[in-house]
């Protein structure tokens, strides 16, 4: 394998974990890590995309380290990222319906409990 795509590799599957481990701690913490001032989200939502996202990138991170220890695991990885990413969507299309029904209804509060 050349070096370039080595490093390449290495550098994105590091990265990649990085956001996993730090959307993990938004899930469990409830509150944004990054900018939390800046973040209009309520606790629940927050929760649910730090969820799906942590997945997706711990699946791209299965796939940068899996092309440089071979076999399946790129494949294994690309199952896991596309699965977090779908949940992801799902997850915002589910919000962004919450607050377009609190919007129609009149009611402050996004929630969904």
């Amino acid at each position: 394998m050349p070096f370039a795509f080595v490093l390449v590799s290495g550098i994105f599957g590091a990265l990649a974990a990085l956001l996993a481990v730090i959307n993990a701690v938004q899930v469990f913490l409830g509150r944004q890590l990054v900018k939390p001032s800046a973040s209009r989200r309520s606790r629940r939502q927050l929760r649910s995309e730090s969820a799906a996202a942590a997945v997706a990138m711990g699946g791209a991170s299965l796939t940068a380290f899996g092309f440089l220890a071979g076999g399946l695991w790129p494949a294994a990885g690309a199952l896991v990222l596309l699965s977090g990413w779908t949940a992801l969507a799902v997850v915002r299309r589910q919000f962004a319906a919450v607050v377009a029904d609190a919007a129609v209804i009149g009611v402050t509060s996004v929630d969904p409990e």
